[in-house]
């Protein structure tokens, strides 16, 4: 509903001016001016791939035979303490639970962008108030950050492959 309609409706008596009013405080709320900066600004990276998702596990051999039997993973990286599972264009990878966890849950999902900066990037996502951090593994930056739900995510190049962080050709299909 736009400012004119709403006006018709009070002029007509079909809108009171309580209502008048607070449709008019809605239509400011919903305002591109106060709309936050990460709700306007140009994406930081198209997401080309769903390059891994992480879980933490109570035995992580015992999940590795799982995957393997039931879906035939093979081993793409051994990154100690965990393991990393090809799932063809990305991969699972599988560490154990923290100290006093008990059962299963995903640690993070990491989205793989194309020509991937991540001290650029980590500027985008500071720029909109999103708060993240890089750390390195090897010579390669992992970017991380916390989604509004609370879900950890990763940003990495589409040819990141885990293990030692090193760039390299997905594994084979």
């Amino acid at each position: 509903m736009n400012f004119d309609s709403l006006l018709s409706q009070y002029e007509s008596g079909t809108l009171s001016r309580r209502q008048l009013l607070t449709a008019l405080a809605a239509i400011a709320a919903a305002s591109p001016a106060a709309a936050s900066a990460a709700q306007t600004a140009k994406p930081v990276g198209a997401v080309k791939s769903m390059n891994h998702v992480s879980i933490f596990v109570p035995n992580v051999q015992k999940s590795v035979e799982f995957y393997q039997g039931v879906f035939g993973m093979p081993l793409l990286t051994r990154q100690d303490p965990g393991i990393n599972l090809s799932t063809g264009e990305g991969f699972l990878g599988i560490y154990p639970n923290q100290a006093g966890a008990t059962g299963g849950s995903i640690n993070h999902v990491c989205f793989g962008i194309e020509n991937f900066d991540a001290d650029a990037t980590l500027k985008q996502l500071l720029d909109r108030g999103i708060k993240g951090s890089i750390r390195l593994r090897g010579e390669t930056k992992e970017l991380y950050f916390t989604d509004p739900d609370g879900i950890r995510v990763q940003l990495q190049d589409v040819k990141y492959i885990g293990g030692t962080g090193v760039l390299g050709d997905k594994p084979p299909k």
